[in-house]
Order: C-alpha cells, then sequence, then structure tokens
C-alpha cells in the first residue's frame, strides 16, 4: 500500500522559507540615521504595519471563500476529478505531479459558480498528487491546500481496498457533538486504511427527514442539507474518492416527486436531485466504459415538480454506473427513482422496481463483463421484507426493502438476484439497516453494511427484524453487528476479503459486540 514521507510538506517549507526571506530582504537598517528621521520612518512603518494589517484583515479564511473544500471523485485509469464549491468569485490554482516534493501549475480556474476540473496525464496502476489552493481576486496571499493522493485504476493483478459506509445521517447528529466525532473518527479510520475510493450507501444527506414539520423543505434547504453533510465528510473526501447510491432519504425517490404538505407542495426529488449534483459528482455516462444513465431526461419546464432544468434536473441524473477496477466490476443501483413514478408511496414490495432501462443495463454490464469479482450495490433490496419501516406490522402505507438474503427472490430482486447467478455476480452490499450483516442465498452473499453514527435498539424487539435478521443477543457467530464502524474490502486475483471495522462507540451504548475501537468486528475471505 502506499505510504506518506516527509516529502509531502516540502512544497510549503519552501513556500514559507522563500517568503521568510523576501521579508528580511525589505527590512532597511535606520542606525546612521537622526533621531528626525528615524521618527519619520518609524512612523511611516507603523503606518504601513497598520494598513498591512488592515489588509490582512479582509483576508478570507479558506472557509470564508469556499462552501466546501476541495473533493476527489470520478477516479479512472488516467486521473481523477476535484470539484469545490465557491462562496463568491475565487480564484484557483491545481497543481500536479508524480512527486509531492515537486508539483507543477497543471491549472487556473476563477469563478462563483461550483467549480472542477479533470486532473489527468498519469497511468493506469499508478499513484499521483494534487494540490490546490484558492484566494479572493484582489488579494495576494493565496490559502495553500493540503496535498492530494489518488491512486488511478488497478490493473487486473493487483491488490487494493474499498471503504463501504452506509447511513451516517449526518443531517440527524448537528448539534450533537459525539455523533459528530463518530463521523470523524469513521473518516480518519477509512483515511488511514489507505483505501483507493470510498462507496456510500445512502441516506446521507437528508433531504427527506422524517422529523421536518410538513413544508419545510424547499431548494435553498436541499443545498443545505448537501453542504452540510459535504462539509462533515470534508477530511474523507478530500483524501480518498468518493461514490454514492442514493438512499430514500435523499428523497430522489419517483414517489417523492410532487408531496402536499404546509400550504404548499413539496418537490423533494428535483430539489434533491439539484442539491445533490451540486455537492456530489457520480459518474457520468462516458466516465467509464460501462455507462450508466444516459436517458435524456428533461422533465417538464411547465412542471414545478420536474421543472428546474437549467439548475440540474435532468440528465445525466448520476444515478446509477458502473466501473471496473483491477479484477473487480462495480454497479451502482438507483432503487428509488423509478418506483411509483409520481404516485404514491409502495404499498406492495412488488412496487418498487429499477425500472426498465436500469435493469437492462445491470444484465448488460453484469452479462459482458470479465471481471473475476462482481458486485452490486445499492441502499435496499429492490423489495425486501413486506414489514413496514420499524419491522413490526405489515399493515402500513409505506413498505419498503428491510432484510437481505431471506428476501433474495422476492419482487423484482428475483429477477436481479436471477442476472447476478448468470453472471457470477457473487456479492450484493446494502445499506439501510443500519447493522453489519452476512448472510448467503446460493452463492451469492448479501451484505449490510452497517453506519458510523448511532444505532436504533428498537428495531430490533420487533417480529419483522427478527425474520429478516434473528436475534440480537445471538453469539458465535453473531446473526447480526450492532456496532458503528464501515466495511472494508480487500480485493486481489485469488481473494475478496470482507472485514467490518469499528471506528467508535455508540452514543446509546446498545452494541451486542464488544471488540475495540478499531479492531475487526466481522472478517471473511471468499477465494476465487
Amino acid at each position: 500500500m502506499h505510504k506518506f514521507g516527509p516529502k509531502v510538506t516540502s512544497r510549503r517549507a519552501f513556500i514559507k522559507d522563500l517568503a521568510s526571506t523576501a521579508l528580511a530582504g525589505l527590512a532597511t537598517s535606520s542606525c546612521s540615521r537622526s533621531k528626525k528621521e528615524k521618527a519619520m520612518v518609524e512612523s511611516k512603518s507603523q503606518a504601513s504595519d497598520k494598513t498591512k494589517r488592515t489588509v490582512d484583515n479582509r483576508e478570507k479564511s479558506i472557509q470564508e471563500l469556499l462552501r466546501s473544500q476541495e473533493a476527489l471523485f470520478r477516479p479512472t485509469g488516467n486521473g481523477c476529478t476535484v470539484q469545490w464549491v465557491p462562496r463568491g468569485k475565487v480564484e484557483a490554482r491545481i497543481y500536479k505531479g508524480d512527486d509531492p516534493g515537486n508539483l507543477t501549475l497543471y491549472r487556473e480556474i476563477t469563478t462563483a459558480k461550483p467549480a472542477g476540473t479533470i486532473v489527468d496525464g498519469f497511468k493506469p496502476g499508478s499513484e499521483f498528487y494534487l494540490q490546490c489552493q484558492f484566494r479572493e481576486p484582489g488579494t495576494k496571499k493565496w490559502k495553500v491546500q493540503p496535498v492530494r493522493h489518488v491512486h488511478t485504476r488497478r490493473k487486473q493483478g493487483e491488490t487494493y481496498r474499498v471503504a463501504m459506509i452506509a447511513d451516517s445521517h449526518s443531517y440527524s447528529c448537528i448539534g450533537n457533538k459525539m455523533r459528530m466525532d463518530n463521523i470523524a473518527a469513521t473518516s480518519r479510520a477509512v483515511i488511514e486504511a489507505e483505501p483507493d475510493f470510498a462507496v456510500f450507501l445512502g441516506d446521507e444527506a437528508g433531504v427527506h427527514f422524517l422529523k421536518d414539520r410538513r413544508g419545510y423543505m424547499n431548494q435553498k434547504r436541499a443545498f443545505k442539507r448537501w453542504e452540510s453533510w459535504r462539509t462533515a465528510f470534508a477530511p474523507l473526501l478530500g483524501a480518498v474518492p468518493g461514490f454514492m447510491a442514493l438512499g430514500n432519504h435523499e428523497g430522489e425517490a419517483g414517489f417523492y416527486r410532487q408531496l402536499s404538505g404546509g400550504r404548499r407542495k413539496r418537490y423533494l426529488q428535483r430539489w434533491g436531485t439539484i442539491a445533490r449534483k451540486r455537492y456530489f459528482l457520480n459518474p457520468l455516462p462516458d466516465t467509464y466504459p460501462e455507462g450508466g444513465e444516459n436517458e435524456n431526461w428533461t422533465g417538464s419546464t411547465d412542471s414545478p415538480a420536474t421543472g428546474g432544468t437549467k439548475q440540474g434536473n435532468r440528465s445525466p441524473l448520476q444515478n446509477y454506473y458502473a466501473w471496473t477496477w483491477g479484477d473487480a466490476l462495480f454497479a451502482v443501483l438507483d432503487v428509488h427513482r423509478y418506483t411509483n413514478i409520481g404516485g404514491r408511496a409502495p404499498k406492495s414490495v412488488d412496487e418498487w422496481t429499477l425500472g426498465k432501462a436500469q435493469l437492462g443495463w445491470l444484465e448488460k454490464v453484469l452479462m459482458s463483463s470479465r471481471a473475476k469479482w462482481k458486485v452490486v450495490i445499492a441502499h435496499h433490496l429492490v423489495g425486501g421484507s413486506p414489514w413496514n419501516l420499524t419491522g413490526k406490522t405489515q399493515k402500513t402505507k409505506y413498505v419498503y426493502g428491510r432484510g437481505g438474503a431471506r428476501y433474495a427472490m422476492i419482487g423484482e430482486q428475483a429477477a436481479i438476484t436471477k442476472i447476478m447467478n448468470r453472471a457470477g455476480a457473487r456479492f450484493f452490499m446494502y445499506g439501510h439497516d443500519h447493522v453489519f450483516a452476512h448472510q448467503l442465498a446460493g452463492n451469492i452473499h448479501f451484505i449490510c453494511c452497517g453506519r458510523p453514527t448511532y444505532l436504533a435498539p428498537r428495531w430490533w424487539k420487533y417480529p419483522g427484524w427478527k425474520e429478516a435478521y434473528g436475534n440480537a443477543d445471538k453469539r458465535n457467530p453473531n446473526d447480526f453487528y450492532a456496532v458503528l464502524g464501515y466495511t472494508r474490502l480487500t480485493i486481489s486475483p485469488d481473494s475478496f476479503g470482507i472485514e467490518y471495522i469499528r471506528t467508535c462507540e455508540d452514543p446509546g451504548k446498545s452494541e451486542n459486540v464488544d471488540t475495540k475501537v478499531g479492531g475487526s468486528v466481522f472478517s471473511l475471505t471468499v477465494q476465487a
């Protein structure tokens, strides 16, 4: 695995030394001057210092310049995309190179809009470095950001790590120090593991938040939710390129196009899509050969529910996509957008769907891939348990996909399972249920990837939950693991390693595992 050395900071040291030398050269000796001359010089010097301090005081911090600091997205065989969101007009410089101590200027950008650029020119299976600098137009000092490290697409035969992070629900953590500390602790743990990329499994930004009052959400607040999420994960996204599978709380489901509530209607899908595409860059249809959503969807400019195409509510929606990395294919699905479009929430597991285009695309991608390992990723199953969101009763207005392998042949999930079996895809990874669980349906491993913030132990008492996952108190092995952390994959040509890493403690002390923080709660290696 790659390691950082002291050279990472050498460029900063060089700039600091250069600045110190320049300031030293400006000093003027007054030892031979008269007292009057000295007084005049000191007076001018003090005035100059006062002016300089005033200018310095007007210079903005990086947080004042940017709503969201630079983040890494869309890693490829020759580079990646780096993106930031300014608060106003900002000048940016991007440096790049294969030596962190010898970076060269690559691009200069001045804009007040969300900005990004592809940093490329490198070879597959290599590592490179980039660094951003920012300043407000008209000022002299650049805000020098840390050197970022990226690995290009792995070649076949190489071993690498991947981080899977599910259900942070960061919008419900704001104001709770321990929960925010847990997000920070998980981010540090992921960075220290040095994965090539991280996949977020949804329920992150919270455009649809159950505790919001009716009529609360609008476009401005959707932007704020996504901005807050990206701020919480800024250290991680600055160090590790990110992907995301959309969850139910992102608010982009087909049945969230138009909701009644309060004094006006709510257009969660439109608001959520526009806000997400400002703050998170999933792959485009041409980022990878495997492609993704490219249905030329624009909505209707006459409809307040689907309008707003100029703001990003149009194809490519960046909601489903796939890519190959080393010996593994990863396919990310959108379980929500094509379910009951413009209608009500599902009342049956059979109503959940990927839509004809997405399901056809998935079959084509899985069947045509020659990768040794094929991984399907979604927020939850396309169907799942018929129990309600707490797993308490089947009598509910909203039925959605709790559970894993037990429901592999329920609803449209059955079609996906059959495709996976034909294609030799052995892993279905998901979130939604807030615990880590490993279950088998034939040759397919269903893996619920846990979460990093807090647990919901009341769920475990309900019959629907026990049907799906079993008993919280069972040991050796656990039916499921109620502990905070993330799922770490170690992928090589001959093996596929799955670990669940504990990163922090649950504020409610609800864990059913006593593994120490930093330890591996669960470990499984699947041989080729």
